[in-house]
């Protein structure tokens, strides 16, 4: 196996925030993995405070969408100048900006070399800017039309962004108010992350979608956000048009599972419940519902029932106890000040620091 063979979202992230001002990354990845959101990572790091975020989808553009004609006069004499799209953020002067070139291999024509000097020279027609640029690619074995030639390549530092697993996508869904079924769905079926460059034969995971063969719905990070809307919103409506919704958005063999996990949800003890009887209502006996739990307690926790829940929480295993102090002290978890100045959660987190290590 070849060593450094990819990054994480979050590595790739951190390696743009070092080198982005200088040295263009070239984020290149399978479909739905999230490449775009790490225009959102770099947005919570202090050193981008400053700065102007851009976000241009390359799929849309075609060469006279960079820069327009003007005319002007110089000296009496009246030329033709280029003044430069406002998506590519140049115009705000004594500010630096951080630019995403998303879906760059899909450039259309003349649209690449276009872009080069952006991502060389940070520059465009007359204009230059201070700041930082990368871009994001699906993979060409995909076949999605994504094709970036040496030239283009030559320019760039290419980094190989691997799909998240599941501990980092749990992570990511409980912070973002995933349909918590969703997150026990990943926690049971990891292999729904899996990249079809781990197996010989597609037929080996029926989950993912995989170049080889034709799968009109799979599962990817992007489809597992979407499905947890479809859960939220499609319940009330009965299960046919739930399942037909979740077959259309993940695949057939990912709604079995994903309904088998619904069906689990429907034993588990309510949120009012536990706070009211944390030390007596029934606890889940396996690793899926206590996930489950877990993601609604993370997502549901105030100070006003923070005590409640610790009362309860020592009674869950202590991997599910782990799940719940890793994910809620992350520095974006929205509930992070109430676990963190909870006196009953500081005296837990002392007895059990041992759980905030991954495994």
């Amino acid at each position: 196996m070849a060593m450094y063979k990819s990054l994480s979202l979050q590595q790739t992230a951190d390696l743009i925030a070092a080198v982005g001002d200088k040295q263009t990354i070239l984020a290149q990845g399978e479909m739905g993995i999230g490449k775009s959101s790490i225009l959102k990572m770099l947005k919570t790091m202090p050193q981008f405070k400053d700065h102007f975020f851009c976000y241009v989808d390359i799929t849309t553009k075609d060469v006279g969408d960079f820069l327009v004609p003007k005319i002007r006069t110089i000296d009496g004499i009246e030329v033709c100048s280029f003044i430069p799209n406002e998506e590519f953020g140049i115009h705000f002067k004594n500010k630096k900006v951080v630019l995403m070139l998303d879906e760059l291999g899909k450039a259309k024509g003349g649209v690449l070399n276009a872009c080069l000097r952006l991502m060389q020279e940070r520059a465009l027609g007359t204009y230059t800017f201070e700041g930082v640029v990368f871009a994001t690619t699906n993979l060409s074995v995909e076949g999605v039309g994504d094709v970036v030639p040496p030239h283009a390549r030559n320019r760039v530092t290419q980094v190989r962004v691997r799909k998240p697993n599941a501990p980092e996508l749990m992570e990511h869904a409980i912070n973002n108010n995933w349909n918590p079924i969703i997150v026990a769905t990943i926690n049971e079926f990891p292999e729904m992350l899996a990249s079809f460059e781990d197996y010989e034969k597609p037929e080996q995971n029926h989950y993912i979608n995989d170049p080889r063969t034709v799968r009109s719905a799979f599962v990817t990070p992007r489809t597992l956000d979407k499905s947890g809307y479809i859960l939220d919103k499609t319940m009330i409506l009965g299960e046919d048009i739930m399942c037909h919704a979740l077959a259309g958005t993940v695949g057939e063999p990912a709604m079995h599972n994903i309904l088998t996990m619904v069906k689990l949800d429907t034993q588990l003890v309510s949120w009012d419940d536990l706070i009211k009887s944390p030390t007596t209502v029934n606890v889940p006996n396996n690793g899926a519902a206590s996930c489950m739990l877990v993601a609604k307690a993370v997502q549901r926790i105030e100070k006003a029932t923070m005590n409640a829940f610790m009362e309860f929480l020592p009674r869950l295993s202590k991997e599910a106890q782990g799940l719940f102090a890793r994910t809620v002290m992350t520095d974006n978890c929205p509930k992070r000040d109430v676990a963190a100045t909870n006196t009953k959660f500081a005296t837990w987190a002392a007895s059990n620091n041992y759980l905030f290590s991954r495994k």
